[in-house]
């Protein structure tokens, strides 16, 4: 029986080469995938590259939706990943359209390995559905997938975008981040965590996929 909240959608804004593999991986997990990009050239470059790729059958592509605009991307997108530009700006403007067009029960998800995720979460209405999907190279093995939560990230958030990293095939693991403000002096001393490693110098909390999150 498919549980009520059970991530069938997912929307990948932005067609950049980070975009473009984390629309490709989530495809290849069975999910059906929404791809944006303002840039028609952009959007359509992806999508050759992703269609192209030797996995990628009759059956995913069928599964492969493009949009022109972020607010027809997110309305029937159970889960939202923005890949936009490492800028802050940018990025709330982002939550700021999801909050508003998405439907209920969707999570926002930002890439961001520099910028704070409690920050984008608090312009919106729906802290508790925000969290950070990291996707952390790792030299001659398949990328880890790190979810970064907020002080307001709710436990079933986690789960249910732990359970797409499962469907990808990725090592998942759990890293707390501290409040705004925290962040903020995080960033201007130098000491924001991209990875594990520097997470876990920083004082934040790791738990390994299949242990649940303290």
């Amino acid at each position: 029986m498919m549980m009520t909240n059970e991530i069938q959608t997912i929307a990948v804004i932005g067609a950049g080469d980070q975009g473009r593999e984390i629309a490709l991986s989530v495809l290849l997990a069975g999910y059906r995938t929404i791809l944006e990009d303002v840039s028609e050239n952009r959007l359509e470059r992806a999508a050759a590259s992703i269609l192209s790729s030797a996995n990628v059958g009759a059956e995913a592509r069928s599964r492969l939706v493009l949009a022109s605009k972020i607010e027809e991307a997110v309305r029937e997108a159970d889960l939202i990943v923005e890949a936009v530009a490492e800028e802050m700006e940018m990025k709330i403007e982002m939550f700021t359209i999801f909050d508003k067009f998405a439907k209920p029960n969707a999570i926002f998800a930002s890439t961001s390995f520099s910028l704070s995720i409690a920050e984008l979460a608090a312009v919106t209405f729906c802290p508790e559905r925000c969290i950070g999907l990291r996707f952390v190279p790792r030299p001659g093995k398949e990328n880890a997938l790190e979810l970064v939560r907020t002080p307001k990230t709710s436990e079933e958030t986690v789960a249910r975008c732990r359970e797409v990293g499962r469907r990808m095939g990725k090592e998942v693991m759990v890293t707390r981040e501290a409040g705004p403000h925290r962040q903020s002096a995080l960033r201007s001393s130098g000491q924001a965590s991209a990875t594990r490693s520097t997470a876990a110098a920083a004082g934040l909390e790791i738990s390994q996929d299949g242990l649940a999150p303290k």
